[in-house]
């Protein structure tokens, strides 16, 4: 029981100081870049944009995480 206690709390230590800079970045231009899309009036539009800003994402994370 302790040994698993132990175990589950060194696990738990180490995610919580396994570094989240790139997730965290790109999170926050997901979102400013939602919000930008929500303001757009035609429903194809903000659609559009919407995708766009899921790309940017994607691009986002892999230059962060491969450093491309």
């Amino acid at each position: 029981m302790v040994r698993k206690l132990l175990l589950s709390a060194i696990v738990l230590t180490g995610f919580m100081a396994a570094p989240r800079s790139a997730m965290a970045g790109c999170a926050y231009d997901l979102l400013d870049c939602y919000g930008r899309a929500a303001a757009i009036d035609n429903f194809w539009y903000r659609t559009a944009a919407g995708l766009d800003c899921e790309l940017d994402y994607a691009s986002c994370l892999r230059q962060r995480v491969i450093g491309d």
